[in-house]
């Protein structure tokens, strides 16, 4: 079996592993829709990862004798010391302190205009 077919095989297995985990999840009631809405998104990101090209034919084989392979990766995601935010944060710091200098630039603008002689 090629590379393309391996890929679209796990493709197909973890598309319908994650159909029917939404499926499942739409007849629980609100609350345990809503504490499930983080593994719903994680597993969703994990699902757009399978459908890039970097994992070897070898680990798709792996992930392909898993029977939920994608359930297998977010179980492994929720094992690491990893956090997304960490990430979070970087991008709010950013984004404020750019808040920040756009502000002071444009009160410095501002204050300019306050200064200058009438013509």
């Amino acid at each position: 079996m090629n590379s393309n077919n391996l890929r679209e095989l796990l493709l197909e297995k973890v598309y319908k592993e994650q159909s029917d985990f939404i499926e499942t999840l739409k007849l629980q009631p609100p609350e345990k829709i809503i504490d499930s809405s983080y593994e719903k998104v994680m597993r969703d990101d994990i699902l757009m990862t399978f459908e890039d090209d970097y994992l070897s034919d070898e680990q798709v084989m792996e992930l392909l004798k898993l029977d939920y392979p994608l359930s297998a990766c977010y179980n492994e995601w929720m094992d690491t010391d990893y956090s997304h935010m960490e990430m979070l944060r970087d991008t709010i710091d950013d984004y404020t302190k750019r808040l920040v200098d756009e502000n002071k630039q444009e009160s410095e603008k501002t204050q300019k205009k306050k200064y200058e002689p009438e013509r």
